[in-house]
């Protein structure tokens, strides 16, 4: 059986840790599959939400294994903390920088570490740390190279580009912002709804649109206190817009609009209880200006929720062959304000339509088992060229 290394910049929650998850999980019916981070993550990773057995460690896992006086320096730094967190997370400091060689070992690790494996299949952003050395180092073994990109691509000098065998993106146009390499070849796998029984049993609205939803980090990069502006200047008295998350803007937020009754804040909610949130509203919102995908899109196409959305990442091309057109401006109140107006006129036959839509074209394009076919058949071909 092929071995693959799912390797990238894997941690705790988001849209990478899932996504690593069910490729492992995907292709762990053809192939003997491992994961790898260059990060650091916890038995609380939604990477082991597909498989509490999956074979998942860290490259500071590895570099503490083998190198005693590293692991003795990270001890040090792991009791200076308190001890929070895993040991092996504090291996990468300054002491170990300077006078231990840790850069020098650890791309020692990562020469070792690919060699073991038939196939390199990374999962991250083009800019993440190691990205070059690591392919480096795989295709002078001669290692098939897999690369699934995450985040926006912007422009850079990625000198590796043309040793990849096969990019992975959610969407055309993140591939377009790589057309200018002349050796660019990728595929077009958009994410899936991982919790899509459920999601699919989500009941549709019946009459009206008033209960709207943020789901995502709340940061200032997603444009959630802007468009909560918007919602309380263009909103009935009888809507909600709830907010589903964390991040470094919550407890603000929280306190802003503690006294309003329009917004109501839920902080992170667990996948297993996604279907009962999207049973209490009636439409999605995607606020923010730079995403790959967000995967929350295909969640809520599952449920046959209305979405109302930036064009932002893949959600154009999801949305093309639907009845969900409605888009608004990044930060632009008066084009919110057009879009929202117009859903809240929807009659029930019409929220029926599109939600109908939604959930059609999902099964069609984006459901759990044709995802999980593009991995196998992509992986294959790779294998075989």
């Amino acid at each position: 059986m092929k071995k693959i290394l799912i390797i990238g910049p894997i941690g705790d929650f988001g849209g990478r840790e899932l996504e690593s998850g069910f490729m492992a999980s995907a292709l762990s019916s053809n192939y003997d599959v491992d994961i790898c981070t260059t990060g650091s993550l916890s038995r609380k990773s939604q990477v082991f939400n597909f498989n509490k057995k999956q074979k998942v460690f860290s490259l500071a896992d590895l570099v503490c294994q083998q190198y005693l006086v590293l692991k003795s320096v990270a001890l040090l730094s792991y009791v200076k903390n308190s001890c929070k967190g895993g040991l092996s997370s504090y291996v990468n400091n300054n002491i170990a920088k300077k006078y231990f060689n840790y850069k020098k070992k650890t791309l020692f690790i990562v020469k070792e570490l690919v060699a073991q494996y038939d196939v390199i299949f990374i999962c991250a952003q083009l800019s993440s740390s190691l990205m070059n050395d690591i392919i480096t180092f795989a295709k002078l073994n001669n290692k098939k190279i897999l690369f699934r990109t995450t985040g926006t691509i912007n422009d850079g000098n990625f000198e590796y580009i043309e040793k990849v065998n096969s990019f992975i993106h959610h969407s055309k146009v993140n591939a377009n912002n790589l057309k200018k390499f002349k050796n660019h070849d990728y595929t077009i796998i958009d994410q899936c709804a991982f919790n899509e029984k459920e999601l699919l049993n989500v009941s549709l609205s019946k009459s009206g649109v008033h209960n709207f939803l943020i789901l995502g980090r709340l940061s200032p990069e997603k444009g959630v206190e802007e468009l909560i502006s918007f919602f309380l200047q263009v909103c009935l008295k009888n809507d909600t817009l709830y907010l589903a998350g964390n991040g470094p803007l919550e407890n603000y937020l929280r306190d802003r609009y503690k006294e309003s009754d329009n917004i109501k804040f839920l902080g992170f909610i667990e996948s297993e209880h996604l279907s009962d949130l999207f049973n209490r509203i009636d439409c999605l919102i995607i606020c923010s200006p730079e995403e790959s995908g967000p995967l929350v899109g295909v969640e809520s196409m599952a449920a046959g929720k209305l979405i109302i959305s930036t064009r932002v990442g893949a959600m154009a091309e999801r949305l093309e062959n639907t009845l969900n057109q409605f888009w608004f401006d990044y930060n632009d109140l008066e084009s919110f304000k057009k879009t929202f107006q117009i859903v809240q006129l929807l009659n029930h036959d019409e929220m029926k339509s599109i939600s109908n839509s939604l959930r059609d074209y999902y099964l069609k394009e984006y459901s759990l088992d044709k995802i999980k076919k593009k991995y196998l058949i992509i992986v294959n071909e790779v294998l075989n060229k």
